[in-house]
């Protein structure tokens, strides 16, 4: 093991194995979501140029790899070992010497879990050369991995340690080998390293399969492997080569139990739900109350997963809903969620209904109700007797015997086979190990002495406990310390007085995890620094001097600070005002000050003086202390610089950046500078470049994202309309998407299909002509006429909540207004809106291209970010809502029709008086409205984040508070053929349907008042 090339060798092999579960998996990070935080997402996330994330995560890794010391394991079994103290690897275990025990073969006595663990903290020339190895090992695999998560990133780093701990471990000299290594889980990161190093050294490993396998899982490569079934063994042959001996053994003592299987069930039944270690608490709550109102359901359990991330006691709330720990003896029926225990019920005679809602794993995980063994039950069964009986005929139990071995006997010839090859290893073990030698007379009478020594010590120390006490504490803390064979000689020296004497020894270096003290159980919670920096900012009448002080200080880096102030930028805290108002200007030198500053303009809307712009661009070009700090601030300035700096800036970031690259840029932010390029007069060749660059290099799913923003933009694409872009996403869109459009989008859209009459008018002409005849014939005739949209932000607006969170909900209400409202004034808006919208005669609807814009390859979810569940929740909810005679137009229909204020003009001539409600400063509207016979402005309240901006009203209080004395002013202002004009976010909605009532002709412009006063590239709508 001391050969590098080996080690490097070795430890890839075993990386690959780890990360292959979660690049199979979409939702990793939400399973690792009690391991990962908000921040690890945030710095790992899609929007993140996969050569950054490459960077970051080899940076990571290396500050955490190279640790002062190493807790490493004193291997000392000579027989069969295994690894792991899980229920589930426990179990396995259990079996294995069940089946061995005619050959007298046991494991669980030697479980390298338990093992005393010793500190290590100087390493050998070689040990050295094998971290660096290691190191240079990880960065290279991230520089070629597609996909790299914070999950993943998690995994890598707990492998590579546990992989170099163990390597230490069994490159001692004199260290004791086991005859072989039995594992019950073939990726997990600390049993996989394990696996490698045995491979290594040559020891051979067996392993337990514990649960089901998918394609997901990496191929066997164990010497021996035993598993569940045969259909394992059909997975594993498709994943790829099988190495080593396979055997199909089952692990139930007991026979199936058909005749229980198929009995009939009447009423009054037990219904237990089996969930798996990670759920979704809001479908599982939900599953509870469908259940509790089926009167044939006499009792209902929860068996909880023994690997649950969190107790479902501190989660569920239901009154009459036991929780347990173990299955059931009594009869019942069950529901399981994506979980191999299916298999194990169905043996036991249960009837299994799988329920995949309260399930974040994909529908139908195992495929067992694919294959026809189990029935998936809905959500909506679930009030009446849902349990059709199983017939378990030949036809059924064909397909159960390729998951459960037991149905029938052959599984007996590969038990044998089995049992005599561990009886054929643990006979060579034994004949490997070196004979016993008698000792010559001197080491004889050696042997005698030093026992009489020991024995003389036992009573020396016993007589006196006290002193003895302190002596030893003493001794074992500072060669514990010392160096590495002083430690084990500690470890040994320790061992021996705790087991032959009586007195207390309290140095823990040595000590094994049943004899450590446990932890005070009082301790504080450990406070995030990201919650520390939003606490200590948030009540601070100053807090842009706090971050000041800080740097001048050097308390807190500015890495730190940001990601902090990102955080608290992602969950929209009032406190950011105040502190984007201490930075009204640009504090020259400040790494914070400079992110906060470039982070002001991009919120509150403005525009940066390009001298200052210049000025902050040196600044960053310069700075070096930090490489993620840099990255950071290129990302922000280069936000700006698109949206509003000149062209020459743009051209020197590129020769300037040393962290953001173009030809590593994220597909949207690709399409971005593609899209400034374009408007740059005489570089079209370089942006013609450009596109045949990206079209080279992109998949399918990159190209329509480009053909979408190409229509965004109104450029023709050849046959491109609604129906067609749903059609390509359904083709090319990764599967979990695809799936959810299906299920979420597709039902909505075939709903109101008929009725989407203006859903392509930014590229059919007469469709924009048969919105503008609308408005104008409802003017002249003096008739009521609404257009209202519904965007992502409207999820608020559906109180079902069936995917915008309460606390989306609240994230909203600080974003909008920088407060979260009382339950009666929400209550009162959402109502008056809904009001709104059902009376509306066109409602904006959110279209496909939305959902292509905002997602990638990486995309886990279309629900995975708080705007895409407000634009599912609008989705799921707007049919029940909407008039049968509204006609369906897209959400960003004020992008499509409105972006140039000219094109209000004809319906601004032919207006009684024009009213415009809004939060603009009247002189900052576009001279358009001139041409108004009349011309009245409502002045409203600014949105929480553009309160900094003098181009919009700042108003006393926030909109909620006040919009009723606005409606009394739209009750005394407009008249039948007035235009009424609305820019007021949810609010607004209500404005307009006021107005409609007053019998004026109300639109909904929406943002498209913010492009019109200011002259930045807008974003792709």
């Amino acid at each position: 093991m001391a050969d590098v090339a080996k080690v490097l060798e070795i430890h890839r092999e075993g990386l690959q194995r780890v990360c292959k579960v979660i690049e199979g998996h979409g939702t990793y990070d939400d399973l690792m979501d009690h391991r990962i935080t908000d921040h690890d997402k945030l710095f790992f996330g899609k929007d993140v140029d996969p050569y950054q994330k490459s960077k970051r995560a080899a940076a990571q890794f290396e500050k955490k790899f190279k640790s002062r010391s190493y807790k490493i394991i004193l291997p000392e079994f000579h027989g069969f070992t295994c690894d792991g103290n899980t229920i589930n690897n426990i179990r396995e275990f259990e079996f294995f010497e069940r089946i061995c025990s005619s050959k007298g073969i046991t494991v669980l006595k030697n479980n390298y879990s338990g093992n005393t663990r010793i500190s290590i903290r100087d390493f050998s020339r070689v040990q050295r050369d094998a971290a660096e190895a290691i190191v240079s090992d990880v960065t290279s695999f991230y520089l070629g991995c597609p996909a790299i998560t914070a999950s993943l990133v998690h995994q890598q780093i707990m492998y590579s340690r546990s992989f170099f701990s163990f390597l230490l471990s069994f490159s001692r000299t004199g260290v004791v080998k086991p005859a072989a290594l039995v594992l019950a889980n073939d990726h997990s990161p600390v049993r996989v390293a394990l696996s490698m190093i045995m491979k290594g050294l040559g020891v051979p490993r067996i392993y337990l399969q514990h649960a089901e396998v998918t394609m997901n899982f990496p191929p066997l490569d164990f010497e021996y492997s035993v598993l569940r079934n045969q259909k394992s063994r059909d997975t594993y042959e498709a994943i790829g080569s099988v190495a080593g001996r396979v055997f199909v053994i089952p692990r139930y003592p007991e026979p199936f139990a058909r005749e229980r299987l198929v009995r009939p069930r009447g009423r009054a039944v037990t219904v237990v739900i089996y969930p798996t270690s990670r759920i979704v608490v809001a479908e599982l709550q939900r599953l509870l109350i469908k259940l509790g109102s089926n009167s044939a359901v006499a009792k209902i359990l929860i068996k909880e997963h023994p690997g649950a991330a969190r107790q479902l006691g501190h989660q569920i709330q239901i009154a009459g809903v036991e929780i347990v720990q173990t299955v059931p003896e009594e009869d019942h029926i069950a529901i399981v969620g994506n979980s191999s225990v299916a298999i194990e019920l169905l043996h036991r005679g249960v009837p299994v209904y799988q329920n995949f809602d309260f399930d974040p794993v994909g529908r139908d995980y195992y495929g067992f109700v694919r294959s026809g063994l189990t029935f998936e039950v809905k959500l909506a069964e679930l009030s009446s007797p849902f349990w059709r009986p199983y017939d378990a005929d030949d036809r059924w139990l064909n397909a159960f015997v390729e998951w459960d071995a037991s149905a029938n006997a052959n599984y007996l010839d590969d038990q044998a086979q089995f049992v005599e090859e561990m009886a054929r290893l643990a006979a060579n073990s034994r004949t490997d190990m070196p004979p016993k030698r008698r000792r010559s007379m001197k080491g004889r009478f050696r042997a005698r002495l030093k026992g009489s020594a020991k024995r003389g010590v036992i009573r020396l120390v016993n007589a006196n406990k006290k002193l003895s006490s302190r002596a030893a504490n003493f001794l074992l803390s500072r060669t514990s310390r010392a160096a590495n064979s002083i430690s084990i000689t500690t470890d040994r020296l320790g061992r021996f007085l705790l087991a032959n004497t009586d007195i207390e020894i309290s140095t823990p270096i040595w000590r094994t995890p049943s004899r450590t003290t446990p932890q005070t159980t009082g301790r504080a919670r450990e406070i995030p620094f990201e919650e520390f920096v939003e606490y200590t900012l948030t009540h601070l009448s100053t807090p842009a001097d706090w971050l000041r002080m800080n740097e001048q200080a050097d308390a807190f880096s500015p890495r730190d600070l940001i990601a902090a102030l990102e955080a608290m930028f992602q969950s929209r805290r009032p406190a950011l005002n105040a502190i984007f108002e201490g930075f009204r200007s640009w504090p020259s030198g400040s790494p914070v000050g400079t992110w906060v500053y470039l982070k002001r303009t991009e919120w509150g809307n403005f525009v940066v003086d390009p001298a200052e712009l210049e000025a902050m661009s040196d600044f960053v070009y310069g700075y070096e202390d930090d490489y993620t700090t840099r990255f950071l601030l290129e990302q922000s300035l280069l936000t700006t610089i698109l949206r509003s700096g000149t062209n020459d800036q743009l051209d020197r970031f590129w020769l300037n950046a040393s962290s953001v690259k173009k030809d590593t840029l994220p597909t949207n932010r690709r399409i971005e500078v593609l899209r400034r390029l374009r408007g740059i007069p005489g570089r079209e060749a370089e942006a013609q470049h450009m596109l045949e660059e990206f079209a080279r290099q992109a998949s399918d799913f990159e190209l329509l994202k480009f053909s979408n923003t190409e229509y965004l933009d109104g450029r023709p694409v050849e046959g491109w309309d609604h129906r067609h872009a749903e059609h390509r996403f359904l083709q090319v869109a990764p599967r979990t998407l695809s799936r959810e459009f299906e299920a979420h989008l597709k039902p909505t859209y075939d709903a109101l299909r008929s009725r989407m009459e203006l859903m392509n008018l930014r590229i059919r002409p007469s469709e924009a002509e048969y919105f503008w005849r609308l408005a104008n014939r409802a003017l002249d005739e003096k008739t009521p006429f609404s257009m209202i949209r519904l965007s992502d932000g409207e999820g608020y607006l559906f109180p079902d909540r069936r995917h915008f969170l309460q606390a989306d909900v609240a994230n909203r209400e600080r974003h909008w207004w920088g407060t979260e409202l009382p339950t009666e004034l929400r209550s009162e808006i959402i109502s008056e809106a809904r009001q709104a919208i059902a009376e509306a005669d066109v409602v904006g609807v959110p279209a496909i291209y939305r959902f292509i814009r905002d997602h990638s390859e990486s995309s886990r979810s279309l629900m995975q970010s708080l705007q895409g569940r407000g634009l599912i929740e609008v989705l799921a909810g707007v049919v029940g809502v909407v008039s049968p005679s509204a006609l369906i137009t897209e959400d960003k229909v004020n992008v499509a029709l409105f972006s140039d204020p000219a094109t209000l003009l004809p319906l601004v001539e032919a207006a009684h008086k024009v009213v415009i409600v809004s939060s603009v400063v009247p002189e900052n509207l576009p001279s358009t409205f001139n041409s108004a016979r009349k011309l009245e402005t409502i002045t409203i309240p600014t949105h929480h984040k553009t309160m900094l901006n003098e181009s919009y009203s700042k108003g006393s209080q926030a909109l909620p508070f006040l919009y009723r004395s606005i409606l009394n002013n739209i009750d005394q202002t407009v008249v039948p053929g007035d235009l009424v004009l609305v820019a007021g976010g949810i609010i607004g909605k209500i404005f307009i349907g006021r107005a409609r009532a007053m019998g004026a002709v109300a639109l909904d412009l929406g943002h498209v008042v913010d492009d019109w006063i200011h002259p930045a590239l807008p974003s792709i709508r």
